[in-house]
């Protein structure tokens, strides 16, 4: 069989430890050879030999054809692209659909994940998904990605919703955002309109589009609108900080910061209020003077261009909304909650979750979307509801 027809054969990686090496399976067609495998599977094909370490043949010729069987190999002489991925964590309802089926399934925990593979998250769903090369993906409610896309040079295609990533590249239907740094750690969201907003919390990552490409380095974010280039970076959200003794710190900017009395959430923020010319409006902070706090402007205005928009969210630092994390331990691996609020909401934790001690962190939304860095997690403990 030539090697390029065993590129079609349905194949499973499936890591196993055997001793101190991590193995992964491989499920062929009878006919095949160790040959057209290694040619295929391997980064090396003449490591063929290796699969006669790890299995029983009932032949050492690597021309001759096989039975349909599962071969043991070592994952590190396996190419990138045919390498497992793992499903450590999900929440809720999250669904697979493997590559060339029609049909969704559940997943299950810790279950090995494949190249061109669909998961899809619904309502207060996630799915946190490993690769063997060290990429880590989380994808987020109402979310559908696609790993390892054939042809497409990317760890992650995402066709909807939102993703959190550490190294990996990740395409859209408007935009590529490549890692810089090994440590590169950013955010993905597609909008309704197909929009890319990419936001780096972590090293640099480059943001690409119709042959343009732009930098973005920690702290900062970009949008990609379909068949346009990025827009300059933009400087996301401040850190999030919660009110010490029931005062605000002092020398604070105007910020909003997080006020919780007992297990009620809250910014420190007063409805917005239209100025004498009725013209904008201004977020109202406790403690900071007006000319710490400059109005936001109109950011409808049909005649003003993207570095006047840029301008004015870069100094007003408006909040439009916060997104709530509550998880039972500190590394946040098991999340009890997720989900965003508008910045005048007040949360009653009481309502949603059960009594008990909990991790909690926050992260602020700007005007255009784009979501700053969570704040260190704070651990509380909500109590039973009060009637």
């Amino acid at each position: 069989m030539k090697p390029a027809a065993a590129a079609a054969l349905v194949f499973f990686l499936a890591a196993r430890s055997y001793g101190s090496e991590e193995l992964q399976n491989i499920i062929v067609k009878p006919g095949d050879t160790l040959w057209s495998i290694s040619s295929v599977y391997l980064k090396d094909p003449t490591k063929w030999h290796q699969f006669l370490k790890y299995n029983r043949l009932p032949s050492s010729d690597p021309s001759l054809a096989l039975p349909g069987m599962t071969l043991k190999v070592p994952v590190n002489l396996v190419k990138e692209q045919y390498r497992a991925a793992k499903l450590v964590y999900f929440i809720n309802n999250v669904l697979l659909r493997k590559s060339g089926a029609a049909d969704w399934a559940a997943v299950v925990m810790s279950m090995d994940l494949f190249k061109s593979d669909t998961l899809r998250t619904t309502v207060d769903a996630r799915a946190d998904v490993k690769f063997y090369t060290g990429e880590i993906l989380n994808l987020y409610p109402n979310s559908i990605a696609v790993l390892r896309p054939p042809d497409k040079k990317a760890d992650v295609e995402l066709l909807s919703g939102e993703m959190r990533g550490v190294r990996s590249r990740v395409i859209t239907a408007s935009a590529r955002i490549t890692p810089r740094t090994k440590d590169t750690e950013f955010q993905a969201r597609i909008k309704d309109d197909l929009s890319t907003l990419v936001q780096v919390y972590k090293g640099r990552a480059a943001v690409e589009a119709q042959g343009r490409v732009v930098e973005v380095s920690e702290g900062f974010a970009s949008e990609v609108k379909m068949d346009m280039p990025p827009s300059q970076p933009v400087k996301l959200p401040p850190l999030p900080e919660f009110r010490e003794s029931g005062r605000p710190k002092p020398g604070k900017t105007g910020a909003p910061q997080i006020k919780m009395e007992g297990n009620v959430l809250s910014l420190d923020l007063k409805r917005p209020a239209k100025t004498a010319a009725g013209e904008g409006e201004r977020l109202q902070v406790p403690g900071a003077e007006a000319k710490s706090a400059p109005g936001i402007g109109d950011l409808n205005d049909k005649e003003a261009d993207s570095g006047e928009l840029t301008k004015l969210i870069s100094v007003a630092n408006a909040v439009q909304a916060y997104r709530l994390q509550v998880s039972r331990d500190q590394n946040f691996a098991g999340i009890a909650l997720d989900r965003q609020y508008d910045a005048f909401d007040t949360i009653d934790l009481t309502d949603l979750l059960p009594p008990g001690n909990y991790w909690m962190r926050v992260s602020y939304i700007d005007l255009l979307g784009f979501e700053g860095k969570f704040n260190s997690a704070r651990r509380i403990t909500v109590g039973r509801k009060r009637y």
